[in-house]
């Protein structure tokens, strides 16, 4: 399961430098455009398929962080229905979305400096599901909305934000920030984010200045501004529906539903029998694309990822509060041997990884040192350490460390049904106790995993993955004041729980930094200090693989396979095969 982070463009220089990375060589896009035949086919209009999700989500509201810390809530219902200002196209990049007519520039006065403000301009044509317009206001009030509701996941970004008010009509929405910020274009949109109708909600608290959605939209979302509107959900599925008052061209099937398959083995059945059309499984400990060759019907394509998996120790939780301790750690997981157990399988040339947190050897300049190279398995150093810290370890690998009578014992949990991570977890077991460790296993239903266990801290080790794009920011899921606590009602990005005051000030610098140079050396400087505190090992960066059937869906399926977005993200352009 994927954990839904921040995401950022590449800043260049200044401002003008940011504009420029965003836009130029990015023509303003139509909103949306058809897929065109061939001359000899004609593609089916209408029609209705089923896909599955591989996790589903408890709840499906798209501020609280215990409904969307979770990116198959987006993935599988929030980006269907929720449109937002800026996003990524099939390559990374920021441009603007179909919502507005163009991105912000300084040439074209979308964006000032003194104070810094984002103009953008609404198309006049877009509106909400029951046609009426998008405008400034429902900006203004998704603001509002994530800084008053219980429970926010983050507010990273927003709170930077001094006013929003209209410019010379309600589609001009003119947002001033306290100060220059660099991750503009992730907010009101981006990658986890979007608008929210100001006129679903007047019955919430402190509607409409304060207002607080941390008990609505459970089990529904009552609006839509894409392709798609959500007729029902519950835990045994979503469905959705064409938008017909979508403003560009409409989604070409009239349904599509989701099915919850959260066991692997049932999902991939469930695509080769031809109950569901499209699977976007996460790779297993067994080749994903050999497992679905059987059936000749079914197509399927892997990539590179925009996500890494990583082990995320409680670094509140005795033993992992003692950073020699999580040294050890470090040097008792053989990360060599996941790769070429495992993820080889679905991705040969994989190697460990060893960037900073949220960075990729793959994606832009971010990883200019890998700080968690010095981290490889070497179970007699592990206990050299632990030897050091005042364990006995006269009795490894028979028995575990002990400490004052205490066996050196810790807790490891992964999502219960997600075979790659419970394969990862036996293997690792075994290495563990030739370290000097004892393991204790408890591993947990997604749903709970990731929306109460991880947050609410009552974890040791847990390994989930991060994601990344072409300019990582990190300041709401490794900051201090990111850290879900019971005070904040358990909100925040910051699942790893890593609190450096330092790296604090350097990621609150780099939120400043439109000089590419500064920010990189301001981002390594965290990375080193992630590295310095043992705060967490990156295993490896998670390949993407959908599978879909030839014989009941067609069109760009595996368009979006290596983005963020995820397959689903251009649903609304699949069709049914051509006869």
């Amino acid at each position: 399961m994927q954990v839904r982070v921040a995401l950022r463009t590449l800043a260049l220089g200044a401002v003008v430098g940011i504009v420029a990375a965003a836009c130029r060589g990015a023509p303003t896009p139509t909103p949306g455009q058809t897929p065109t035949a061939s001359p000899t086919e004609t593609i089916p209009q209408g029609g209705e398929i089923v896909v599955a999700a591989e996790q589903w989500p408890e709840c499906i509201n798209p501020i609280v962080g215990t409904c969307t810390g979770l990116t198959w809530t987006w993935w599988s219902v929030l980006q269907q229905v929720m449109p937002g200002a800026m996003e990524l196209d099939v390559n990374g990049n920021f441009i603007a979305s179909p919502l507005i007519e163009e991105a912000p520039t300084l040439e074209n006065g979308g964006l000032t400096q003194n104070p810094f403000t984002v103009r953008y301009k609404i198309r006049d044509e877009a509106v909400w599901e029951d046609g009426t317009p998008i405008t400034w206001e429902d900006f203004d009030f998704t603001w509002r909305a994530i800084l008053n509701t219980r429970g926010t996941y983050t507010t990273a970004g927003y709170e930077q934000i001094e006013k929003i008010e209209p410019g010379d009509t309600p589609k001009d929405v003119i947002i001033t920030f306290k100060e220059v910020y660099v991750d503009w274009m992730d907010l009101f949109g981006g990658v986890y984010q979007g608008l929210l109708k100001k006129a679903a909600f007047t019955d919430v608290p402190g509607f409409p200045d304060k207002p607080n959605l941390a008990k609505v939209m459970q089990d529904n979302i009552p609006f839509s501004g894409r392709h798609w509107i959500l007729e029902s959900w519950s835990k045994d599925q979503a469905v959705f529906v064409r938008n017909e008052n979508y403003w560009g061209p409409k989604a070409i099937l009239d349904k599509v539903t989701f099915v919850p398959r959260t066991d692997q083995a049932t999902e991939i059945q469930s695509l080769l029998s031809g109950e569901v059309a499209v699977i976007f499984p996460q790779p297993s400990d067994v080749s994903l694309i050999d497992q679905v060759a059987v059936n000749p019907n079914v197509k399927a394509v892997g990539a590179n990822g925009a996500y890494y998996d990583g082990l995320w120790f409680n670094l509140d939780k005795p033993p992992l509060n003692d950073r020699t301790v999580r040294e050890a750690l470090m040097y008792a997981i053989d990360r060599q041997a996941v790769i070429d157990n495992i993820i080889k399988l679905n991705n040969p040339t994989a190697e460990v990884l060893n960037c900073g947190a949220i960075s990729f050897p793959h994606i832009g300049p971010w990883c200019k040192e890998k700080v968690f190279e010095p981290f490889h398995y070497d179970p007699q150093r592990s206990i050299q350490l632990l030897e050091s810290a005042g364990y006995d370890c006269s009795q490894v690998p028979d028995k575990p460390c002990t400490k004052d009578g205490q066996p050196l014992t810790i807790l490891y949990s992964v999502n219960a049904g997600n075979s790659r991570r419970e394969t990862t977890q036996q293997l690792l077991i075994e290495k563990l106790r030739a370290a000097g460790f004892g393991v204790r296993i408890k591993n947990v239903e997604a749903g709970i995993y990731f929306g109460e266990f991880i947050p609410k801290a009552q974890h040791g080790i847990v390994d989930y993955a991060q994601g990344g794009s072409v300019d990582p920011g990190i300041t709401g899921t490794f900051s201090c004041q990111a850290i879900p606590t019971e005070e904040n009602e358990w909100s925040g990005g910051n699942l790893a729980r890593w609190c450096n005051p330092r790296a604090d000030e350097l990621m609150r610098a780099s939120d400043r930094a439109l000089d590419p140079a500064e920010r990189l050396d301001l981002l390594t400087q965290v990375y080193r200090l992630q590295a310095e505190d043992r705060a967490f090992l990156p295993l490896y960066v998670l390949p993407n693989v959908v599978a879909w059937r030839t014989d009941k869906v067609a069109g760009p399926v595996d368009k979006y396979v290596a983005s963020n977005y995820g397959v689903f993200w251009n649903m609304w352009e699949w069709h049914l095969p051509a006869s």
